[in-house]
């Protein structure tokens, strides 16, 4: 059984949002979860502070709206995720219990009433809800992604720039030079990969915060990390015994609708809301300022 097990019956659920751009969607999404029962936790990227701004009028007539002060610059495939995502975990876990912890991006709509997504988690306490692909299809990825050094992820999506034509010859080599020497990053256990949007009880988060510092040491250099850090360390523990779902399936597993077969994730419209609404998901990403639930 899960180390510290607590018995949380009607309990606040803790919402923890990534976001740096989409107003209009992240105001909805923040409307959406305003219930009394919630604490909800944002943090709004370094680099946008006009959004930060507008954050900072806002306030929900029912939910505890924290905004986080502890702001850092997120970039696409760096450990800058995972440390957003570690240090949202302990400030909500600081002001705990939390019946769970429901990590959410800025572009993530409510395909159901929060109070219904509430009493499912509820109803099922102890039951970690994340999400992993299959092990036989992300083996070699994970070893290019954690298994190798990866240098300058800060510039691998600023493709228009001096930064990124100066480092992307300096990153590829780096890593055709450990193939070649057959280097690997030492691994804790069996790595695992999934999505990394996930709700998670109170232990689990108390387990996964106290190796912050290792995690956060591990995954330096590593990319897109925040896709494999939680499942990993949850995979390797006593929670693995208590997933929802252990099924390739994200909704199934972690309630989260995420269409990569039309997107890098697909964009949601106005014609796809019957479908969400009528999904077993509780939340759907992404959505953009043309629409929202």
């Amino acid at each position: 059984m899960p180390e510290h097990h607590t018995t949380l019956t009607q309990t606040r659920h803790a919402f923890l949002i990534i976001a740096h751009h989409e107003p209009e969607v992240l105001r909805a999404l923040l409307s959406q979860l305003d219930h009394p029962r919630a604490d909800i936790y944002l943090h709004i990227d370094a680099r946008a502070d006009a959004l930060f701004a507008q954050a900072a009028t806002w306030r929900p007539a029912q939910a505890r709206l924290t905004l986080t002060e502890e702001r850092l610059s997120v970039y696409w495939g760096d450990v800058s995720q995972v440390q957003t995502e570690l240090m949202l975990f302990a400030r909500a876990l600081a002001d705990g219990p939390h019946a769970y912890y429901h990590l959410l991006s800025g572009v993530d709509q409510l395909t159901q009433d929060v109070a219904q997504w509430m009493a499912f988690c509820d109803a099922r306490q102890g039951t970690e809800f994340v999400h992993f692909f299959a092990e036989e299809k992300t083996r070699k990825e994970l070893t290019k992604r954690i298994g190798r050094y990866h240098l300058f992820t800060l510039h691998l999506r600023d493709k228009h720039t001096l930064a990124h034509r100066l480092t992307t010859p300096v990153r590829n080599t780096a890593l055709a030079l450990q193939c070649a020497l057959g280097i690997h990053r030492h691994t804790d256990g069996t790595p695992r990969k999934g999505s990394n949007w996930v709700s998670i009880t109170e232990d689990f988060c108390r387990y996964l915060t106290q190796r912050a510092p290792q995690i956060a040491r591990r995954y330096r250099h590593t990319l897109c990390g925040d896709e494999i850090f939680l499942q990993t360390a949850l995979w390797n523990s006593p929670f693995r015994h208590h997933l929802h779902s252990t099924a390739d399936d994200i909704a199934e597993a972690s309630l989260r609708a995420i269409d990569w077969e039309r997107g890098s994730p697909y964009t949601y419209r106005a014609e796809d809301a019957e479908a969400l609404r009528k999904s077993k998901a509780f939340v759907a990403r992404k959505f953009d300022g043309s629409f929202h639930l």
